[in-house]
């Protein structure tokens, strides 16, 4: 069509080749500038441009191009009325061409955006399959927790009943037998019966604490020190804003966790009845070779606070006769509780 345009009008062949850079350099910017506004002004400009040289009709499939990608329909009778006007003088290769060059362009711009609209709804569609199958697998691995947890209270559910058997059965009938056992100690008056009874009563005496020690293990086992110490701390939630930072991987023996309760529990209750604050931090952490309990509120209290006090009393007894350390820091800022044990003395 340009090798036309430039037969018909070579007394002037910088005419087509203005009319190419404009229609390519309009394209250009309406696929830049976002305002419809815009992009429809550069359009009607080159419409003008139509009316007022015929090479400029050449190019408008670029600009059927334009006018269907953006929806500009209205621009489409200038844009014919501007053919048409070329056509008067019997140029109707011109305007055959540019006809049909026009709906081949408007055709790709329909192919084009269907393209698109499906690449996007692709990438849509893909998109939304991976945050499903992350949301599910995040679920999944909410189940399973909460399976493991189930199976872990199940289980010191079972230790806590096994231990009570064995306290309420076994135990009994232990003590039974040994307290016979020295009954018939006393009556004895037979010498060589004396060894072997004492040998028996040994024997009983061992088994006896054997099955205490036993009890005590499986009944230390089966306290969950998290759930205790979440549920201690649940009255606080009415009127504090209450942050618990639990990491205790390992096992720790049950001394300690009687102890770590204890003391949160008179925390919570002087907490409840004196401080004025608003928010409490809970800190349960598990080192090497100890573990530590950290609980701290925001209230205002005087510096000689930890100087008395029945509750603070029995805290400092109760870490004392673990071997471990407490350290109460009152102030303006706050009320902190720190405590510290070692783990391997009460192993």
């Amino acid at each position: 069509m340009c090798s036309t345009c430039l037969a018909d009008y070579s007394g002037s062949t910088s005419i087509p080749v203005v009319a190419l850079l404009t229609g390519i350099t309009i394209s250009c910017l309406i696929q830049a500038l976002k305002n419809k506004y815009v992009q429809g002004a550069l359009i009607a400009g080159y419409i003008v441009c139509c009316f007022a040289h015929p090479c400029f009709v050449v190019f408008l499939p670029l600009t059927a191009y334009d006018i269907s990608r953006r929806k500009l329909y209205v621009l489409a009778v200038p844009a014919l009325a501007a053919l048409g006007y070329h056509t008067f003088d019997g140029n109707v290769k011109l305007l055959l061409q540019t006809i049909v060059f026009c709906a081949a362009a408007v055709t790709l711009e329909r192919v084009s955006s269907r393209a698109m609209t499906l690449k996007q709804e692709l990438i849509t569609t893909r998109d939304t399959a991976v945050e499903n199958s992350n949301r599910l697998i995040k679920k999944n691995e909410q189940l399973i927790e909460a399976q493991d947890n189930e199976v872990h209270l199940a289980t010191l559910t079972e230790r806590n009943r096994i231990a009570r058997e064995i306290h309420d059965n076994v135990g009994h009938m232990l003590t039974r037998t040994i307290l016979q056992m020295g009954a018939i100690q006393i009556i004895n008056k037979d010498d060589d019966l004396k060894e072997p009874l004492d040998s028996v009563k040994s024997t009983l005496d061992e088994a006896m604490n054997s099955i205490r020690k036993s009890v005590h293990d499986l009944h230390d086992d089966s306290i969950d020190l998290e759930s205790a110490l979440r549920e201690a701390i649940a009255p606080l939630k009415e009127n504090f804003s209450v942050s618990f930072d639990y990491d205790v991987p390992g096992r720790i023996n049950g001394k300690i966790k009687y102890c770590f309760i204890a003391i949160v529990k008179e925390a919570v209750s002087n907490i409840i009845k004196h401080s004025n604050g608003d928010s409490v931090n809970i800190i349960v952490r598990e080192h090497p070779a100890m573990c530590t309990l950290c609980i701290e509120d925001n209230g205002e209290c005087s510096d000689n606070i930890s100087s008395g006090g029945i509750g603070l009393e029995n805290m400092n007894d109760r870490v004392k006769a673990l071997g471990g350390v407490l350290n109460i820091t009152p102030g303006k800022q706050g009320f902190k509780i720190f405590v510290s044990i070692m783990k391997k003395r009460n192993n």
